[in-house]
C-alpha cells in the first residue's frame, strides 16, 4: 500500500540512528548530555568550594602552627634569662605571652615551690554539644596515644626553683580535626544536595515533554489519530525523532484509514448498484413474463366463459400473477428504494428521505400489528440535497436498527431521529428503543451482521457508531444508537509508492 511504500522510501531518522550504531560510529545522544550538563556544573563548584575550604583552613592551620612555635621559642628565651629577671617581671612576661601568643596543643605552667601556679592556662571551656558529642565519639573510636608532659627546674638565684611543666593537649587538636572534617563533610553535602535538586529540575524539564507525547500515544490508541499530527517540536533530539515517528505514524494511519473508508464506500457502493441490477432484471423480466400470463388468463376467461367449472381456476391464475407482482414490486422497493425517485442517479433530497423513512415506519408499524409504535423525527430543511449513497446508507441503517428493535429488543416503542443542523456537513442520525436493551455491546458487534453492518456504513462515511443504554438501571433499560456521519464523500490522500507510481 501507499504508506508502506512511502515508510520504506523515507526511513525515521530513529531508524537510522539504529543503523549507525550497529554498523558505524555511535551518534552522541543529547538527552545525557542535557541532564549532565547542569550537574557537572554544580559538581565543578562543589570541588571549587571544598577545594577553597580546604586550602583556606590549610592556610590559617599553618600560621597558627607557625606562630605557636615561634611562641614557644620566644618563652624559652625568656625561661633562658629567667635569673636576670626578678619574680614578678617573668611571671608578667610569660603571662603576657601566653595571652597574646598561645601554645598550639601545649599547654605551659609554671609553679613555685610549694606548687602554686604561677603562669597557665585553665582548661579550654566546652564548645556546642555537637562537636563534643562528635569529639567524644572520636574520643571512643580512636582514643589515640598518651603523652606524659615535660617538667625541669628553673633555678632561681638565691631562691628556691620553678617547676616548668610542657603537657601536650591532644583533645585541643582532637576537637579542631572534628571540627574541620565536619565542615568539610558540609561543604560536600550542601553541594550533593544543590547537585541533586539541580539534577531533579534539569531531569524534569528534560522529560516534560514526555507528558505531551504519553498523552498523543495515548489518544492514538483510542483512535485518535489527529493527536499524532498536533505534537509540537521537542526541544530534546531524541524525544524529537520519536515525536516525528509519531507524526510519520499518525499521517499513515490517516491514509490507511482514508483509503479503508474509501474501499467500504465502494464496497457498499458495489452492493447497491447490484441490487439495482437486480431489480432492473426483476422488473424487465418477471414484469413482462408476469404481464403476459395475466394477458393470456384474461383471454383464457373469455374463451372458456361457456364452462363454469374452469373460470375459478383461470381466475386463480390471474389473481395468483397479480399477488406475484406486488411481491416483486415489494422486493423491487427493498432492492432500490431510490430508484423512483430519483433514478438510480443523482442525489436525493431531505423530503425524498423522510417519504422513504416514514414508508419504512408504516410498514413495521403493520407488521407488528400495531404492538410497535415507531415514530420518525426528522430535523433538517426539506428541500437540501445530499448524496445519493449518502440517503441510501441513512435508509439502510434505519430499516437494519429497526430489524433489529423488531427481532430482539422486545420494545415497545422506538424512536428514529434524523438532524441536520443549516450550514452543518454532517448528519446526526439515532434510534432509540424502550426495550430489554444489551447487556454487551462489543459482543453484540462481533456476533452479528445487523449492528456490525450498521458500523461499517456509519464508518464509510467518517462516523462511528456509539451505543448506549437509554435508561441506565431500568429494568428495560432500552438501547440507543447514535452516530454522525459526514455528507462529503470520503477520500483518500494519494502517497508516492515504492515504484514512483
Amino acid at each position: 500500500m501507499a504508506p508502506l511504500a512511502m515508510h520504506r522510501t523515507r526511513p525515521l531518522r530513529s531508524e537510522a540512528l539504529v543503523e549507525m550504531s550497529s554498523n558505524g560510529p555511535r551518534v552522541p545522544l543529547d538527552l545525557p548530555r542535557r541532564v549532565m550538563r547542569r550537574a557537572l556544573a554544580v559538581a565543578a563548584l562543589t570541588l571549587a568550594a571544598a577545594v577553597g575550604f580546604g586550602l583556606a583552613r590549610t592556610d590559617e592551620d599553618i600560621d597558627g602552627e607557625v606562630r605557636a612555635a615561634m611562641s614557644l621559642a620566644a618563652t624559652m628565651a625568656q625561661l633562658a634569662r629567667a635569673a636576670e629577671l626578678s619574680d614578678a617581671q617573668l611571671v608578667a612576661v610569660l603571662t603576657e605571652r601566653e595571652r597574646d601568643t598561645p601554645l598550639r596543643h601545649l599547654s605551659l605552667s609554671l609553679r613555685d615551690g610549694t606548687g602554686r601556679l604561677l603562669v597557665g592556662r585553665l582548661p579550654a571551656p566546652a564548645g556546642s554539644a555537637f562537636f563534643e558529642a562528635l569529639t567524644s565519639l572520636h574520643r571512643q573510636l580512636r582514643p589515640g596515644q598518651t603523652f606524659e608532659p615535660v617538667t625541669w627546674l628553673v633555678s632561681r638565684a638565691g631562691k628556691p626553683g620553678w617547676i616548668l611543666t610542657l603537657a601536650a593537649q591532644p583533645e585541643s587538636e582532637r576537637r579542631e580535626a572534628v571540627v574541620y572534617l565536619v565542615s568539610l563533610l558540609g561543604v560536600l553535602a550542601a553541594g550533593m544536595a544543590a547537585m541533586l535538586v539541580v539534577m531533579r529540575w534539569n531531569v524534569r524539564s528534560a522529560f516534560r515533554p514526555l507528558e505531551g507525547l504519553l498523552a498523543a500515544i495515548g489518544r492514538i490508541q483510542s483512535g485518535d489519530t489527529a493527536a499524532a499530527r498536533s505534537i509540537p517540536a521537542m526541544p530534546i533530539g531524541e524525544l524529537e525523532q520519536i515525536a516525528a515517528a509519531l507524526r510519520s505514524l499518525g499521517e499513515a494511519l490517516d491514509a490507511a484509514e482514508a483509503e479503508r473508508r474509501l474501499l467500504g464506500h465502494k464496497v457498499q457502493s458495489l452492493q447497491e448498484d447490484e441490487r439495482m441490477r437486480l431489480a432492473r432484471e426483476l422488473h424487465d423480466e418477471f414484469g413482462q413474463r408476469l404481464t403476459a400470463i395475466r394477458v393470456d388468463a384474461a383471454w383464457l376467461a373469455q374463451r372458456l366463459k361457456d364452462l363454469p367449472d374452469v373460470q375459478p381456476v383461470v381466475q386463480g391464475m390471474s389473481e395468483q400473477c397479480a399477488a406475484i407482482q406486488s411481491d416483486v414490486r415489494t422486493l423491487l422497493a427493498r432492492l432500490q428504494p431510490l430508484g423512483g425517485a430519483v433514478e438510480g442517479e443523482g442525489d436525493a433530497t431531505v423530503a425524498t428521505l423522510a417519504e422513504l423513512l416514514q414508508g419504512l415506519a408504516e410498514g413495521w408499524r403493520r407488521s407488528a400489528s400495531g404492538a410497535l409504535r415507531v415514530g420518525l423525527l426528522i430535523d433538517a430543511e426539506p428541500e437540501r440535497r445530499l448524496p445519493r449513497d449518502l440517503a441510501l446508507a441513512l435508509y439502510r441503517i434505519s430499516q437494519e436498527a429497526l430489524t433489529n428493535v423488531a427481532r430482539h429488543a422486545q420494545s415497545r416503542e422506538v424512536t428514529v431521529l434524523l438532524r441536520w443542523p443549516a450550514g452543518s456537513e454532517s448528519i446526526e442520525w439515532s434510534v432509540a428503543d424502550d426495550g430489554v436493551g444489551l447487556a454487551d455491546p462489543d459482543a453484540a458487534l462481533r456476533r452479528g451482521n445487523g449492528l456490525a453492518g450498521i458500523k461499517e456504513r456509519i464508518w464509510a462515511f467518517g462516523g462511528d457508531l456509539q451505543l448506549k443504554a437509554a435508561r441506565p438501571g431500568h429494568e428495560r433499560p432500552g438501547l440507543v444508537l447514535t452516530a454522525t456521519l459526514q455528507v462529503a464523500a470520503p477520500e483518500v490522500q494519494k502517497k508516492p509508492s515504492l515504484s514512483g507510481e
